[in-house]
């Protein structure tokens, strides 16, 4: 942890808004509004071998039309979607289908496209020993001599925050868990004193690693789970736009 870190204090606000924050409502429940198709008919046009999953209103398992995901599907021990012998794309997909789908996350819009564009016969190599990389033990926050690599894993059109929200999927409820790299909560933390330059699509590794350590430490001050303090920074940041917005929008008027 940088030093300057230390000092830091989790904001009275946070505290009291996080008391009433059930964990599997506010965080598990919390979904995105899907329109599978555009997913689907482009995977299947690039050839890319992936589908995109989601529930119906009546909570059954759909490929087509419109659908929801909730962040709680995206973990490894879900049990709500059936994503096939061999998950991990199809968790990736549904990861960004989330992240890019969710109106108050930062995700790009563009289209996921993991090919490698330098091996035609390979193509889909490259992502899989990069989503091998997020699953294995230590976990991307775990920075250290101990890694046998360094820096974010080499993927294909997957940028940090995609990456780190797969990284949150498959490592379940442990310490130490990689936290969603947000750009809007990046920019919270800023504002209650975390000192970084940079936008979060920029954080190396270890600056992720900063980020994850102090909201888990926040959490621990707050007496509450990294995932609920999160999304109060989150929060925070939508809140004072949304009131900047409209003082704005008065003194236009």
């Amino acid at each position: 942890m940088n030093r300057g870190d230390e000092t830091l204090v989790v904001p009275k606000d946070c505290v009291l808004w996080c008391h009433h924050q059930p964990y599997a409502e506010t965080v598990l429940d919390d979904y995105a509004e899907v329109d599978l198709d555009k997913w689907n008919v482009r995977l299947a046009a690039l050839r890319i071998p992936a589908r995109v999953f989601a529930v119906d209103a009546d909570g059954r398992q759909i490929d087509s039309g419109i659908g929801h995901i909730r962040r709680g599907d995206l973990e490894a021990s879900s049990t709500t979607l059936d994503l096939g012998p061999e998950p991990a794309l199809n968790r990736l997909y549904l990861c960004d289908a989330w992240l890019r789908s969710h109106g108050d996350r930062g995700g790009f819009r563009r289209f996921l496209d993991v090919r490698d564009p330098h091996d035609s016969h390979r193509p889909f190599d490259m992502i899989a020993r990069a989503l091998d990389s997020c699953e294995a033990e230590p976990a991307l926050v775990q920075t250290g001599a101990f890694r046998s690599w360094s820096g974010w894993p080499v993927a294909p059109g997957v940028g940090n925050s995609l990456m780190s929200l797969y990284s949150w999927a498959v490592h379940g409820a442990e310490r130490d868990r990689p936290q969603l790299l947000d750009k809007y909560t990046a920019s919270s933390m800023i504002r209650y004193g975390w000192m970084e330059d940079g936008g979060a699509s920029q954080y190396s590794v270890k600056t992720y690693a900063r980020y994850s350590g102090l909201i888990e430490r926040w959490a621990g001050q707050a007496g509450t789970t990294p995932e609920i303090v999160e999304l109060w920074l989150n929060r925070d940041w939508h809140r004072r736009l949304g009131r900047h917005d409209r003082q704005e929008a008065l003194l236009l008027w």
